[in-house]
């Protein structure tokens, strides 16, 4: 899975002095007897682009909506630039949404979208004009100014989409699933277009979407949802390598999961005694009594091949292998494991015409101590 390299200073959620951009305050929206949002809370600051990700019904949506003032909090406050925007309605709020669908009118051509808003607001035909031109320059569309949307592709109509929302200069710009309708090349290239348009303007910019590799690419940082709570909130390389709970871990990527229990502990060394009935060494920096049951969490491509098994050996693990995927870069392996699958990532870094491995064959893995990470809830 890709994970954008961090060339901002993303430091600023971690400075205690620092204020929030944007602040929920133990927000509850419920429909009925049903608890999209329940007492949840978040800080978001300036010039992040951050992303809400969960599956479908998880309450990311609704959250977003809130923000707009597209719906209301029935508990909780909002707060944006340190204004507290929980009652006033949409039209009023420093914020722009981009909707997954675009939104475009037929009707009207390329700069008559991007302009629509514009005349909502009652600016002069001057400003407006200089506006429209701001945003084709910008998103490089100036040569459809005149077209209608029904002429456009679907990467030129979310550029569209995408200035008219620009175009009023929101101190905070909401996407809903902005790139969901384009197909995977295109997606990809706007992913870092986004990126970087974001970095020139300094808007803050808050996505919802369900796609993993999309949140990890573009985002500072990323609030996995659960359910209408938050089950984690860290930077993509952060959620990644050490999710906080189960969930985050199986949601996020691959993993191979282990139970067993703390049978050592020395300073940031724990043995753990697998229900496999191997002994797995991990660094944990979190002291654990002996005895607590935990899950040893191991991402696939820290696998790797294991040249001098022994069956007493820490960290390895003989299995079959069951099933091949060749991704082209990578080939994944599943292997089974003393009635247990295990899944494996290799690269491909030299040309070949067949696996370096192949089905019914044993093979023996391990990985490094550092490589795993011990889960307790």
């Amino acid at each position: 899975m890709p994970i954008a390299l961090d060339r901002r200073n993303l430091d600023t959620w971690q400075d205690p002095k620092a204020t929030p951009y944007v602040r929920i305050e133990r927000v509850s929206k419920r429909f009925g007897e049903h608890h999209a949002v329940e007492d949840l809370s978040l800080d978001i600051f300036k010039g992040e682009f951050f992303s809400l990700l969960g599956s479908s019904g998880c309450g990311k949506s609704t959250l977003l909506r809130m923000l707009a003032g597209l719906e209301y909090p029935t508990a909780g406050r909002i707060y944006i630039d340190g204004v507290d925007v929980t009652d006033v309605p949409p039209y009023s709020r420093p914020v722009n949404m981009m909707f997954q669908s675009y939104a475009l009118f037929p009707h009207m051509t390329v700069a008559q979208n991007i302009e629509f808003g514009l005349k909502q607001e009652r600016l002069g035909r001057g400003e407006r004009a200089e506006r429209v031109d701001e945003m084709l320059e910008l998103l490089r569309i100036a040569e459809l100014r005149r077209r209608k949307p029904e002429q456009l592709s679907g990467g030129q109509r979310q550029r569209v989409a995408l200035a008219r929302s620009l175009a009023k200069h929101p101190k905070l710009l909401l996407l809903d699933e902005p790139l969901g309708a384009l197909d995977k090349r295109l997606r990809e290239n706007t992913q870092f277009e986004l990126v970087n348009l974001q970095e020139r303007l300094g808007i803050t910019f808050i996505t919802v979407t369900h796609d993993q590799e999309e949140a990890m690419t573009m985002s500072t940082r990323i609030a996995v949802m659960d359910a209408g709570q938050i089950m984690q909130v860290d930077t993509p390389t952060a959620i990644y390598e050490y999710p906080s709970c189960r969930f985050v871990a199986e949601f996020i990527g691959s993993i191979n999961q282990f139970e067993g229990k703390v049978v050592e502990s020395d300073g940031d060394q724990l043995l753990i005694e697998t229900r496999l009935g191997r002994p797995m060494q991990v660094r944990n920096f979190h002291p654990l009594a002996l005895g607590t049951p935990v899950t040893l969490a191991v991402r696939p491509e820290k696998m790797r091949l294991c040249l001098d098994y022994r069956e007493d050996g820490v960290n390895q693990l003989r299995g079959v292998v069951e099933d091949i995927a060749y991704l082209g870069d990578v080939s994944i392996y599943r292997l089974r494991v003393e009635g247990q699958r295990v899944e494996m990532t290799l690269t491909n870094t030299q040309p070949r015409t067949e696996q370096v491995l192949t089905w019914d064959q044993e093979v023996a893995i391990e990985w490094s101590p550092t490589s795993a990470v011990v889960l307790t809830e």
